[in-house]
C-alpha cells in the first residue's frame, strides 16, 4: 500500500469518527428541537414537531428585518442589562391560542388570522418560551450554547416594532430561526429567537486608569434612537375651497397657493394639529426645515415682590397715605356725632346686693314658707 493510500484511509477514518461523534453530539439546534417537541406535548397536550433550525450572526443595524411586525414580539429579561427576543408569527400564534382554548389545531382559513395580537396572546404564549429557553440550556455540550439560552424570562410584550428595536440595544445577536409544525401538518409557524451574548463581568478597574468602556451604554442607547424612523410632515400653506371647485379638479389643473416664500411652513401632526412654524428650505442637497423657536410666555399674574416693583405699572400707594385717605373720606360722608362718655365711666347695674348674701336670703325665705305649710297640716290633723 502506497503512502498516498494510507493518508486518504486515515483521512476517511477520522472524517467518519467526526461524523458519528457530530451525531452524537448535543448541538444547540438539536436541543432546541427536542425541547420545543417535549415542552409542547407537557404543557399544551400539542404535537409539534420542527422542520429545521438555522442560525445566523447579525448586526443591530439588521435586527428590523427579524422583527416582523405582524407578529407577536416578547421580550425577554436576561442577566444584568440582556435582553432577548421571540417573535411568533400570526399562524403560530393562533395555533397556540386553539389548542389552550378549545384544545385542537384547526388549519388557516383565509384571513381569519390576521388580526391584531393582544395581551392575552402573549400571556398564553410567554410561558412555551420562558420554558423552551430554560429546559434547552441545559442541554447543549457547548460552554458558548448554554450560555447563549440561560437566565431568561420573559419581560413584556412589545406591541410595535420600534419598542423593540430600542430594548435591543447589543451590538450583535445571534438570531436563531425554527420552522414548526403544529398538530401533525394542520399548520406551520415560524419562530424567531432574537439572543445576545452574555456579557461577561469586568473587573473593577484602579484610580487613575482610563475606562474607554464608560460611554459605551450611552452610544449604544444613541445609535439605536438615531436608527429609529421618524416622520416629520410640513405644510406649506392651508387652503380653503367650495366643495363644488374641489369636485371639479382635473388633472394638470394649477391651484395658486399665493407663496411668495417658504417662511411660513407649518409643522403638523398625525391629526392634522399644528405643532410649531418654520423656514423650509435645503442643506446639501436635502430638505430641511429651520423651526421657529417657541415664544416665552409670560408669566399673567400680577409681580407682588419688592424687587419687582420697578416693572409694575401702578402708583405707589404707603398705609400712611391710605390711612389719611380714608379719614378724609369719611369724615366729607359720616355728620358731626356728639361727644360720648367712656363706657367705662357708665353704671348701667345699679346698687346690687353681694352674690353669696342674696343667695343666703333666698334660702332662708325658702325654710320659712316650708315650716309655715307644715305647722297648718298638723293643726287640720288635730282638729280632725
Amino acid at each position: 500500500m502506497s503512502a498516498e493510500q494510507t493518508v486518504s484511509l486515515v483521512q476517511r477514518k477520522a472524517r467518519t469518527e467526526r461524523d458519528a461523534h457530530a451525531a452524537r453530539a448535543m448541538s444547540l439546534g438539536r436541543a432546541l428541537r427536542l425541547t420545543a417537541s417535549k415542552q409542547a406535548g407537557s404543557m399544551m397536550d400539542l404535537a409539534l414537531g420542527v422542520l429545521g433550525v438555522t442560525r445566523k450572526t447579525v448586526s443591530a443595524a439588521d435586527l428590523p428585518e427579524y422583527l416582523d411586525p405582524e407578529g407577536l414580539i416578547l421580550l425577554m429579561d436576561g442577566a444584568g442589562t440582556q435582553v432577548a427576543a421571540a417573535v411568533f408569527d400570526s399562524a403560530l400564534v393562533a395555533g397556540f391560542i386553539q389548542q389552550q382554548t378549545m384544545g385542537r389545531v384547526t388549519p388557516v382559513s383565509g384571513t381569519a388570522d390576521q388580526r391584531a395580537h393582544t395581551a392575552t396572546d402573549a400571556a398564553l404564549c410567554a410561558p412555551f418560551i420562558e420554558t423552551l429557553l430554560s429546559r434547552a440550556a441545559l442541554l447543549p455540550e457547548e460552554v458558548a450554547d448554554r450560555e447563549l439560552l440561560e437566565g431568561y424570562r420573559f419581560g413584556v410584550w412589545a406591541q410595535e416594532q420600534r419598542q423593540a428595536q430600542l430594548a435591543l440595544d447589543a451590538p450583535e445577536y445571534e438570531v436563531i430561526e425554527m420552522m414548526l409544525d403544529l398538530a401533525a401538518g394542520a399548520r406551520n409557524g415560524k419562530l424567531v429567537l432574537v439572543l445576545a451574548e452574555q456579557q461577561k463581568a469586568e473587573e473593577p478597574e484602579e484610580e487613575g486608569e482610563s475606562t474607554p468602556n464608560a460611554t459605551l451604554g450611552s452610544k449604544k442607547l444613541v445609535h439605536n434612537v438615531l436608527a429609529v424612523r421618524a416622520d416629520l410632515t410640513v405644510a406649506l400653506t392651508r387652503l380653503t375651497l367650495p366643495l363644488s371647485q374641489i369636485t371639479a379638479f382635473k388633472p394638470d389643473d394649477v391651484l395658486d397657493l399665493n407663496l411668495s416664500s417658504m417662511t411660513q411652513a407649518l409643522v403638523v401632526d398625525a391629526n392634522g394639529e399644528i405643532l410649531s412654524r418654520g423656514t423650509l428650505g435645503q442643506v446639501d442637497g436635502m430638505r430641511a426645515l429651520q423651526v421657529e423657536p417657541q415664544k416665552r410666555r409670560e408669566h399673567s399674574l400680577a409681580q407682588r415682590r419688592v424687587e419687582d416693583r420697578a416693572d409694575l405699572d401702578l402708583p405707589q400707594v404707603t398705609v400712611q397715605q391710605n390711612d389719611q385717605k380714608y379719614a378724609a373720606d369719611r369724615a366729607a360722608v359720616s355728620p358731626a356725632e356728639p361727644e360720648v362718655s367712656p363706657l367705662a365711666d357708665v353704671d348701667i347695674f345699679g346698687d346690687l346686693p353681694e352674690e353669696d348674701t342674696s343667695t343666703q336670703t333666698a334660702v332662708d325665705e325658702w325654710d320659712r314658707e316650708n315650716d309655715a305649710e307644715e305647722g297648718e297640716v298638723q293643726q287640720k290633723q288635730v282638729v280632725w
